[in-house]
């Protein structure tokens, strides 16, 4: 079963330059005693992996971050502003553990197109009405 590590709203400085991680969910990544960057792969619906880079500053605030294909995949997946990514982790019976990452469009932009596209159908259609009565 797979848990949900981050899902998080991008902002514009994780569509332009690397997704700014949450602190507090560094647990699923350990780290050892000094180490500040851990490579890992996550795989995304259609199957193919990527290969991600989460690094901390060394002391004070760790304000992690993921690089490495992180552009790539935002590029390819045409992400913008207001997208959510959820990043999961699931361990299975041998103990290997794989990661996925997915995109959850923004719905309230995806649900405000829709309800212009239906606006605009349903004034053509009324207008489309006039000229049958007519």
């Amino acid at each position: 079963m797979a848990t949900v590590i981050i899902r998080k709203r991008l902002a514009r400085t994780d569509i332009k330059s690397c997704l700014s991680y949450p602190t507090d969910a560094l647990g699923p990544f350990p780290m050892v005693e000094g180490q500040t960057a851990i490579w890992f792969q996550a795989r995304d619906p259609t199957g193919k992996v990527w290969n991600f880079e989460l690094s901390k500053r060394p002391r004070g605030y760790l304000k992690p971050v993921m690089r490495g294909d992180w552009l790539n995949y935002v590029r390819e997946k045409s992400l913008t502003v207001r997208d959510v990514i959820v990043l999961t982790r699931e361990q299975d019976i041998q103990d290997e553990v794989t990661y996925h990452i997915k995109v959850e469009p923004d719905l309230r932009l995806t649900l405000k197109t829709f309800s212009s596209a239906y606006e605009t159908l349903e004034k053509t259609i009324d207008d489309g009405s006039r000229y049958l009565e007519g």
